[in-house]
């Protein structure tokens, strides 16, 4: 081995180990491309931490770790000079660093040609790398991994400096960082320039043609970075922030690598890492709860994980007991007296460095109760206009106190979220949150009422007379429009009622219930319907108001009918018209009624349905409302339908088809035609049976109505299966069935017994 090179020998060894390069750079905590430099013989001089951790991945003896070592040239240099300086400032590499290889290898594939090209390819322009990212998600810790990796491809110097951009004392200024370098590179302090920019070039002059790599962390923005940047492109320059440094991508060429929190599977190995593979075997339920409650994010990961590890006789689910408590939650991820290592002081260093608006804005957001949140609303909780309400969000995006959830939609993480809530609570008086809710509330109460007309035109009156109309309501101008808001607020909806309802906005909570009925009746989101509806009943009750109460008791006996609770249904129906009456309110008298009808037809009780119908029909008529009075003739059609009297089944339907046609009621339209086609059916009229049918189907998936659809592709199958086409049925009765157990529909159960047949 002693005629050899160290490059050969390196291969050699390598070979007889039977490892490819990328095995022997896993195994070593190496880049790939320092294993290949060394090996080619780019790379003669390797450090001797690095020639040790290769020997002991080659699993190398003493004899011939001391061979290799020999094979490393001596750095020569003319007698009586001084030595040129190294520097070598990397911090240590984090113990429990885990994952990240994809960012890994983006930061990899900037490496400048002199680093890492094996095509002889000149250096060019400076590469630069920005990582940013939210407090606490390893963004230091990535780049001193990845600086360790790579750092036998600069062996002219490794250097880093922490600028404290975001941290408990001040901003270091270019003027202290240059000073550093200039003396870490040889520079008698007697020499030093003494203005900024004498230094910087200076400093650009020493590093030109260098290979030096430069970690400078935690900057506070771009203007603390230009003047460090050397002008080689033999350098290289990873820069880490919480903020979104735009400005070095547009002057300087930097590449931007967002850094977001951990996946879950890297989440849990950094957390079993911490606490031990054995404990966390012992305990995978707890580990996954706590990485839940820790929201993925590593600085809390590793808290929490010490926390188990200084109590190593507490389980893992206790731990995660304490943390569940979300008002101590950063209490306990903040104890200890190192604030660098303690998450609420991490946020905090954010959070005071925000414009006043900002911080504002970020504090009102731990008062919003949802997943997430729109633009339309933002602006009604700061109660600023939409394009104010626009620049705070991108303001509080960029410095990554919160995230894009999509499409103009935000939120923080759960810790930022508990930390904003700390915040409002500090700083914004308790009149001043009960406006802001108020604020938000009826955001959520005036769009859902607009919703709530186009869903169902026609429909008893929304309400929304417990909140002023916010400044900009949710534009929403057609039944598409509508859908989606809703369906995209729908976790949200149910959120606000409970809040509103715990802050004592009664009126306000069941309003809001009240306006969702149209939504849930197309979308059959029967368990959100049940709790909105309890929720607003309790606050009807605690208010005093007779018509909240029969509003929400009929919403609700809608819902438990829907999930098939049929005796529960009919109590709350009962119980719901005498309040309609006491309140003067015939219209919902009317439809207590004809909902009574709805509820005994689907459990096959005709002759009451017809009684409850025929009850209804002289209020709708007073009260001259072709949309109740459709929905009432058509409830009794349904009787007769149910009752076996097709002919008048159908001549009812074809009249109610023309009131929802003349009404713009696509839904109603939708629910009459699959009502006729079934009257047709009875009939044995198969043609004019599968006109309506493939009607009702058309319009019931142009509408998203999954109920009615799934119904329309029952009947059809039911059509198929009497025209003696029984392959064809059981292809509609198979797609039916999908949608029915989809939604949770009691027929469900009649189409598998079709199937089965």
């Amino acid at each position: 081995m002693n005629s050899e090179l160290f490059g050969p020998a390196l291969r050699r060894l390598r070979e007889r180990a039977r490892l490819t390069q990328e095995q022997l750079a896993e195994k070593a905590g190496l880049s790939v491309n320092a294993v290949s430099a060394l090996e080619r013989g780019e790379r003669r001089r390797p450090y001797p931490s690095t020639v040790r951790a290769l020997a002991e991945a080659l699993g190398l003896d003493d004899e011939e770790l001391r061979r290799l070592q020999a094979l490393v040239p001596r750095r020569d240099r003319q007698p009586g000079a001084p030595p040129v300086p190294v520097p070598r400032q990397l911090p240590a590499v984090p113990r429990h660093f885990t994952g990240r290889a994809g960012d890994l290898s983006r930061l990899t594939a900037l490496l400048p040609p002199a680093a890492g090209a094996e095509d002889g390819t000149r250096p060019g322009a400076v590469a630069i790398a920005v990582i940013d990212g939210t407090a606490g998600v390893g963004k230091t810790t990535l780049a001193v991994a990845w600086a360790h990796q790579v750092r036998e491809l600069f062996p002219d110097g490794q250097m880093y400096v922490n600028l404290h951009g975001y941290d408990l004392g001040p901003p270091v200024t270019a003027d202290a960082v240059l000073d550093g370098f200039l003396r870490a590179l040889g520079v008698p302090i007697t020499e030093l320039p003494p203005t900024v920019a004498e230094r910087a070039a200076l400093f650009r002059s020493l590093v030109d043609g260098r290979r030096v790599l430069m970690v400078l962390d935690n900057a506070g923005d771009a203007e603390q970075v230009r003047p460090l940047l050397p002008g080689s492109g033999s350098c290289m320059v990873l820069v880490t922030s919480r903020v979104n440094l735009a400005g070095l991508a547009v002057s300087a060429g930097a590449v931007r690598i967002n850094l977001d929190r951990l996946p879950d599977a890297e989440a849990t190995s950094l957390l079993r890492a911490v606490v031990g593979p054995d404990r966390a075997r012992r305990e995978p339920a707890a580990v996954a709860e706590l990485v839940r409650l820790c929201a993925r994010l590593p600085l809390a990961l590793q808290v929490a994980g010490q926390r188990a590890v200084t109590r190593p006789h507490t389980g893992l689910a206790d731990v995660a007991g304490e943390l569940a408590d979300e008002e101590r939650r950063l209490h306990l991820l903040s104890t200890g007296t190192d604030e660098y290592t303690a998450v609420r002081p991490v946020f905090s260093w954010s959070y005071h460095a925000l414009p006043a608006g900002g911080a504002r804005l970020f504090r009102l957001l731990g008062l919003h109760v949802g997943p997430d949140i729109g633009v339309a609303a933002v602006a009604a909780l700061a109660d600023v206009g939409a394009t104010e309400a626009r620049r705070l969000l991108d303001g509080l995006t960029d410095t990554h106190l919160i995230e894009h959830t999509g499409r103009d939609r935000f939120a923080p993480h759960d810790l930022l979220r508990a930390y904003a809530r700390e915040r409002v609570e500090a700083e914004e008086p308790p009149a001043a949150r009960r406006q802001a809710l108020l604020r938000l509330t009826g955001f959520y109460l005036h769009t859902a009422a607009a919703a709530d007309q186009l869903l169902h035109p026609g429909r008893h009156r929304a309400l929304t007379g417990a909140t002023p109309p916010p400044r900009h309501p949710g534009a929403l101008t057609t039944f598409d429009e509508a859908l989606v808001w809703c369906e995209t607020e729908r976790a949200t909806l149910v959120a606000v009622i409970a809040a509103a309802a715990e802050a004592g906005l009664d009126t306000a909570a069941w309003q809001l219930a009240n306006n969702l009925w149209s939504f849930y009746y197309l979308r059959k989101h029967w368990s959100d319907r049940i709790t909105a509806h309890e929720i607003g009943l309790a606050c009807a009750r605690r208010s005093g108001d007779l018509n909240g109460q029969a509003r929400m008791l009929n919403g609700l006996a809608g819902a438990l009918a829907d999930a098939g609770r049929f005796d529960d249904a009919i109590e709350h129906f009962h119980r719901a018209r005498p309040l309609f009456r006491d309140s003067g309110d015939r219209w919902g008298e009317a439809a207590v009624l004809v909902n009574l009808a709805n509820t005994c037809l689907g459990h096959r009780r005709h002759e009451e349905a017809l009684g409850h119908a025929e009850l209804a029909l002289p209020l709708v008529e007073a009260l001259d409302n072709p949309y109740l009075e459709g929905i009432a003739l058509g409830t009794l059609s349904e009787a007769h339908l149910g009752l076996r009297r097709y002919d008048k089944a159908r001549n009812n339907f074809l009249r109610v088809l023309e009131l929802c046609r003349r009404i713009g009621h696509r839904h109603g339209e939708g629910t009459t035609l699959l009502h006729l086609g079934e009257a047709c059916l009875g009939l044995r009229q198969y043609d004019d049976a599968l006109d309506y049918l493939t009607q009702a189907l058309d319009l019931s998936r142009n509408t998203a109505d999954r109920h009615g659809e799934a119904h329309a592709l029952m009947y059809l199958g039911n059509l198929y299966d009497h025209t003696h086409r029984p392959e064809v049925a059981r292809s509609h009765w198979t797609a039916a069935l999908s949608i029915l157990d989809e939604t949770g529909d009691p027929r469900a159960d009649e189409v598998r017994e079709c199937l089965r047949r």
